[in-house]
C-alpha cells in the first residue's frame, strides 16, 4: 500500500483532543472473522480465553431459528425507524470535492442504464432487442475505454447482465418474468448490482479521476448464489442475497509490507490465494450486507424482510469483530429500501423504485458511494487488522504519557467475548500481548492483557461523561495503589476511552452513533440515546465462575470479590452496582484460587 487508501480513521483516545499526527496509520480492508467451528457458547463473559481456531460457528438451528425470528420481529417493532430521509447519505464521502466526482460517476452509470431501458420497446423481438442492447453497450464501452478498446468477453458479459436485469426494470417486457415472484427478482438484482460495479472502474473518458481520492477503493458486488445458506452457518435458514466488498489495489506490495487492503479478514481462508476462494457462495466472514427480497411492498412482507435482515445480520456481527454497524437492503417487488443497523437503531430509507429513472439514480448513487467512501462509513473499524509479517491480528490503542498521546499496537492471542446480538452494547473482548507471537513457538498463545471493546450509552462529551468505564477503572486502579491485599482481585487500567473518527480534512470527533448517522438523520430520531465506541486495555484475565471445582473454592472466590467490592467503595468511593455471576471471575496461581470483580460499566 502507498498509505493513501482511506482518509477516515478510527483511533482510541484518552480524550477528544487527539491530533491528526497521533492517529493510527491508514489501512484499508473490509471484514474479519475467525473460523468458527464448535458449539455455541453460553452467555459471554471475560471467561476462559478461546483460541481463534476453536471459535464457535454462528448457529440458527432447530427451535433457535423460530425463536430467533420471533426475537427479530420484536426488535424490528422496537428499533425500526422507517422512511428516514438521508439514510443513503450516511455512505457519502466526507470530502465534498470527491463526493461531487462520485455523483457524476453515478449519474453517468444511471444514464447508461437508462439508455438500455429505452431499448426495450413494445413488439420488439428478442433478436432485435439483443442487437439494440449490444449496440448501446458497445457505444458506452468505447466512451469508457482508452483508445476505444475493450474485450469481447466484457461486452458479452454486460449484454447477458443487461438482458437479465431489464426484466426487472421494465415491467411487462418479458411474459415469463413476474415481479411478484422473489425468485425471479434474485438474478435480476444480482446482475444490476454487479453491472454497476463493473462500470465503477470504467468511468467515461471525460470523467477520469485526477486524484487518488477520486479512485474507487473497492467494488461492492453480489454473490451469485442466492436463496442460500452461508458456508459457515449451521441450520437450515437461507438468506436471499448477500453483498461483498473486493478491495482494489493501485500498487504492488512487497512481501515485507505489514498491512494491505485485505488485512482485516479474520479467517485462515482469507489468507489463501485469492483465486482459491469460493466467491460465488456467501460466507458470514465476508458478507458486507444482507439483502432480503419480498414479492411486494405490503406492510406484512416488508416487516418480514426487516426481521430477516436483523436475524441474519447476527451472523455478520458474530463473525466480523471489527464491524461497528451493518448495511442492508430490503426489496418489495421493484422497490428497494436502504437500511443501516447499529447498536440501538434500525433505519430504513424511502422506497427507491427501480422502474423509474429517479429511483434507479438514487439506488445507483448509493451503490457507487459504497465503492468510494472512507472505510469507517462502511461500518468497519480499521484499527483491527491482520499483520502480514507476524501472521497475527493487531489492535491499536492510544496511551497517555503525561500530556502526550502515543499509540500502542497489541497482538491478538484469543477472542474471549463475541458480539452475539444485532442491538445492544456489542461487547467484544480480546486477550492480547505486547509482542508478536513467536513464529518458532506457535503453541505459545499466552496473553497478559485484555481489551474490551463496546458501545455503551453515554452522556455528554468524553470529558464530562460520568458513566465512562475507563475513567472509573482508572480511579479504581489509582485508588488501590499500595493496597496489596486487593492485588489480583480487580482488572488494572492500562489505557482507553472513547474511540475517535478523523475525516478527510483531519478533523477528529468521537465515534458515536450520532457521528455515524450525521446531523440530518440524527435530527429525525427524537430522543434516541447516544452511544459511543469505547475501548479499554486492562491487565488481569480470569475464567468464568462455573470453572470452580468445589464449594470451598466458591467460598474463597465470593469472599475475595466482596472484600474487593468493599475496598473499592472505601478507598475509591465507587459503587459497582452489578455484582453477578457474569462479573465474577476465577483466577488460579501457585498460591491457589482467587476471585476477581470485573465490569464497571454500571458503577457510580
Amino acid at each position: 500500500m502507498d498509505g493513501k487508501t482511506d482518509s477516515v480513521l478510527i483511533t482510541p483516545v484518552k480524550s477528544s483532543k487527539v491530533k491528526p499526527e497521533d492517529t493510527v496509520p491508514e489501512m484499508g480492508d473490509l471484514s474479519i472473522s475467525d473460523n468458527i467451528n464448535t458449539s455455541t457458547p453460553s452467555k459471554p463473559s471475560y471467561g476462559h480465553p478461546r483460541s481463534l481456531s476453536a471459535a464457535p460457528k454462528f448457529s440458527l438451528s432447530g427451535s433457535q431459528q423460530t425463536d430467533g425470528y420471533a426475537e427479530a420481529r420484536s426488535q424490528v417493532n422496537y428499533y425500526l425507524k422507517d422512511n428516514i430521509d438521508g439514510v443513503q447519505a450516511i455512505a457519502k464521502h466526507s470530502d465534498q470535492t470527491t463526493q461531487q466526482f462520485v455523483i457524476k460517476q453515478a449519474e453517468s452509470i444511471a444514464e447508461f442504464i437508462d439508455e438500455l431501458v429505452q431499448c426495450v420497446k413494445p413488439g420488439l423481438g428478442n433478436a432485435e432487442l439483443e442487437n439494440e442492447l449490444k449496440a448501446t453497450i458497445a457505444s458506452q464501452l468505447k466512451r469508457r475505454s482508452p483508445a476505444g478498446q475493450y474485450s469481447e468477453k466484457t461486452e458479452a458479459d454486460m449484454l447477458n447482465s443487461a438482458v437479465r436485469f431489464l426484466k426487472w426494470l421494465c415491467p411487462g417486457s418479458d411474459s415469463t418474468f413476474s415481479k411478484t415472484n422473489e425468485k425471479h427478482i434474485y438474478p435480476c438484482f444480482v446482475e444490476l448490482i454487479n453491472f454497476v460495479a463493473e462500470l465503477v472502474v470504467r468511468p467515461s473518458l471525460g470523467q477520469q479521476p485526477t486524484s487518488f481520492d477520486e479512485k474507487p477503493k473497492r467494488l461492492v458486488r453480489s454473490y451469485r448464489k442466492t436463496d442460500v445458506k452461508p458456508d459457515n452457518a449451521e441450520g437450515r435458514r437461507r438468506i436471499d442475497m448477500a453483498l461483498k466488498c473486493d478491495a482494489l489495489h493501485y500498487n504492488n506490495m512487497s512481501d515485507d509490507d505489514e498491512y494491505d487492503e485485505d488485512s482485516i479478514q479474520f479467517s485462515e481462508e482469507r489468507l489463501k490465494a485469492k483465486d482459491g476462494r469460493n466467491d460465488e457462495r456467501p460466507n458470514y466472514s465476508r458478507i458486507f450486507a444482507v439483502v432480503e427480497v419480498k414479492p411486494d411492498t405490503s406492510a406484512a412482507n416488508i416487516e418480514k424482510g426487516f426481521a430477516q435482515l436483523v436475524e441474519y445480520s447476527k451472523g455478520v456481527y458474530w463473525n466480523q469483530h471489527n464491524r461497528r454497524f451493518i448495511w442492508g437492503l430490503v426489496s418489495g417487488g421493484s422497490n428497494v429500501k436502504a437500511c443501516v443497523l447499529g447498536p440501538n437503531f434500525l433505519l430504513a430509507s424511502q422506497f427507491m423504485d427501480v422502474t423509474t429513472a429517479a429511483g434507479r439514480l438514487e439506488l445507483i448513487g448509493f451503490l457507487v458511494n459504497w465503492s468510494f467512501c472512507e472505510l469507517p462509513k462502511l461500518g468497519y473499524d480499521p484499527t483491527i487488522r491482520f499483520n502480514r509479517v507476524h501472521k497475527c491480528f493487531t489492535i491499536d490503542m492510544a496511551d497517555s504519557n503525561e500530556s502526550k498521546l502515543t499509540q500502542t499496537t497489541y497482538y491478538l492471542r484469543k477472542i474471549v467475548v463475541f458480539a452475539e446480538r444485532v442491538f445492544g452494547r456489542h461487547t467484544r473482548c480480546f486477550v492480547v500481548g505486547r509482542q508478536p507471537p513467536s513464529l518458532e513457538a506457535k503453541s505459545d498463545n499466552s496473553g497478559d492483557i485484555l481489551i474490551k471493546d463496546a458501545w455503551p450509552e453515554v452522556s455528554g462529551s468524553a470529558e464530562d461523561d460520568m458513566r465512562d468505564e475507563s475513567k472509573l477503572l482508572e480511579r479504581v486502579s489509582n485508588g488501590l495503589v499500595g493496597h496489596s491485599e486487593f492485588e489480583g482481585m480487580y482488572p488494572k487500567y492500562i489505557s482507553g476511552g472513547r474511540m475517535q473518527i478523523q475525516n478527510a480534512h483531519g478533523d477528529s470527533v468521537d465515534d458515536t452513533t450520532r457521528t455515524i448517522l450525521g446531523e440530518t438523520v440524527w435530527a429525525q430520531l427524537g430522543d434516541l440515546p447516544l452511544r459511543a465506541h469505547m475501548r479499554i486495555a486492562m491487565s488481569g484475565v480470569g475464567e468464568p465462575l462455573k470453572t470452580i471445582q468445589s464449594i470451598p473454592e466458591l467460598i474463597v472466590v465470593i469472599y475475595d470479590v466482596m472484600r474487593c467490592h468493599m475496598g473499592i467503595l472505601k478507598h475509591c468511593q465507587i459503587l459497582h452496582r452489578d455484582i453477578s455471576e457474569a462479573n465474577i471471575l476465577v483466577r488460579r496461581d501457585n498460591a491457589g484460587v482467587h476471585g476477581m470483580l470485573i465490569d464497571f460499566d454500571h458503577a457510580i
